[in-house]
């Protein structure tokens, strides 16, 4: 799945939009810098597109002391999924960056 600048620039600014909408998830964003915090739906793009720079360590460090649950992961997901569908990604697509995603719920979970 290749994607241009344009089109990732494009994801990322939509899914950003997303999480800053939604109630349950935007009181994670909404107390701190937001410059700090501008890259984490591109890094939930490369880690959902295979091409992550982080360990699971790192991710699991990153979040052990924001008091994220299942819910709020599987709405961040779900959040994700719909951007790349408005998009234009495939079933395929989207079916295997779900599983990519899913692969990190322990880690951020703290499980």
């Amino acid at each position: 799945m290749q994607m241009n600048e344009e089109k990732i620039t494009s994801v990322v600014k939509d899914f950003f939009h997303k999480i800053h909408a939604d109630d349950l998830m935007s009181k994670f964003f909404k107390n701190h810098d937001q410059e700090r915090i501008q890259h984490h739906p591109q890094t939930f793009l490369e880690h959902g597109l295979g091409e992550g720079k982080y360990s699971n360590e790192q991710i699991a460090n990153a979040h052990k002391d924001i008091p994220i649950n299942d819910e709020h992961f599987e709405a961040m997901v779900g959040n994700f999924i719909t951007t790349l569908d408005e998009n234009g990604f495939s079933a395929e697509d989207k079916q295997k960056i779900h599983g990519i995603l899913q692969g990190y719920k322990g880690d951020i979970l703290g499980k």
